[in-house]
């Protein structure tokens, strides 16, 4: 059970993490269907993640870190020697990862799931100009419950989705994705996850919750309650890796970004500023706030692999 009191930390109200079940005010198939092409503003591509940087890289291309992102989880994934792998996208958003997947392995059968139906038609789309509509398919499904077969996969992949499933394991995603994948397949799930740390006041709590409300994500996951889940679903070598200064750099163009859309869709785009566009807008600005290292924020890459 989770103590509602605040502690005192050197004079400092420190208030426990909790899982508020925040209740978004904009249903999931809204939001995307409303903000989805604003994406456009962050992504030519339609990558809808932040990004990794290497040392070495110019980290004023955006669009490079992006795709170097997909290449990190494609290596997590460790197909290595799998001829024609079948690999499954939890929460494709609009395909770009599947699209950067496919321009690297010619030979891969891809799979993508997205509830949200504007999403779908968008991303078959996208995926017919590229060339890979009959490489990559794009499904409308509930990954947290799929009628695809047991042990379909030699790899999955949450890319900044699995915020959106629900509780703070997320347990029906990750017992949906052991079920999915051939044992000895690999699971990549790459996200913000909630540490062990604590919110520093009240004012940072209630900063989480417009976020989850503004990004449709009833709570983040738990990281450890997340691993736990992993290890009693029967996953092995699970590891986790610490992001936060790899998708710095990236997370750094917000302000720009932002302001570039406010002046060229806001105040003077076409389309209706609904309030789902608005949430997309507000959220990055929010994302500092309760993020390391003034938060109990980071971001993660957790692998693990299906005995």
């Amino acid at each position: 059970m989770i103590a509602t009191d605040a502690n005192v930390i050197n004079g400092a109200v420190v208030k426990p993490l909790s899982s508020p079940q925040v209740a978004p005010q904009i249903g999931l198939e809204q939001y995307y269907s409303e903000a989805g092409p604003d994406y456009a503003a962050w992504s030519r591509e339609f990558n809808m993640h932040f990004g990794f940087y290497r040392a070495g890289a110019n980290p004023l291309d955006r669009e490079s870190m992006l795709e170097q992102m997909n290449a990190e989880v494609l290596e997590h994934l460790q197909l290595a020697g799998i001829v024609e792998p079948r690999l499954l996208d939890l929460g494709c958003g609009l395909g770009a990862t599947l699209r950067s997947f496919s321009r690297r392995l010619p030979h891969a059968s891809l799979v993508g799931l997205t509830r949200v139906p504007w999403q779908v038609e968008h991303a078959r789309a996208l995926n017919e100009v590229a060339g890979f509509g009959e490489q990559v398919r794009v499904l409308e499904a509930d990954y947290e419950n799929t009628v695809l077969p047991h042990n379909g996969f030699d790899g999955a992949y949450a890319l900044e989705s699995s915020c959106h499933a629900h509780g703070p394991d997320k347990g029906a995603l990750m017992t949906e994705a052991h079920r999915l994948l051939r044992p000895g397949g690999r699971l990549v799930v790459a996200d913000g996850f909630l540490t062990s740390a604590r919110f520093t006041s009240t004012l940072q709590q209630r900063v989480y919750r417009k976020l989850c409300e503004c990004w449709v994500i009833e709570e983040l996951a738990q990281l450890q309650p997340f691993r736990e889940r992993l290890e009693k679903l029967g996953f092995s070598d699970i590891t986790v890796e610490n992001l936060q200064m790899r998708v710095a750099p990236s997370v750094a163009h917000i302000p720009w970004v932002t302001l570039k859309f406010l002046l060229t869709d806001v105040a003077f785009g076409k389309r209706e500023m609904t309030r789902a566009r608005w949430n997309n807008v507000l959220a990055p600005v929010l994302l500092p706030l309760v993020s390391a290292p003034l938060g109990p924020m980071t971001y993660c890459m957790i692998t693990a692999t299906k005995r």
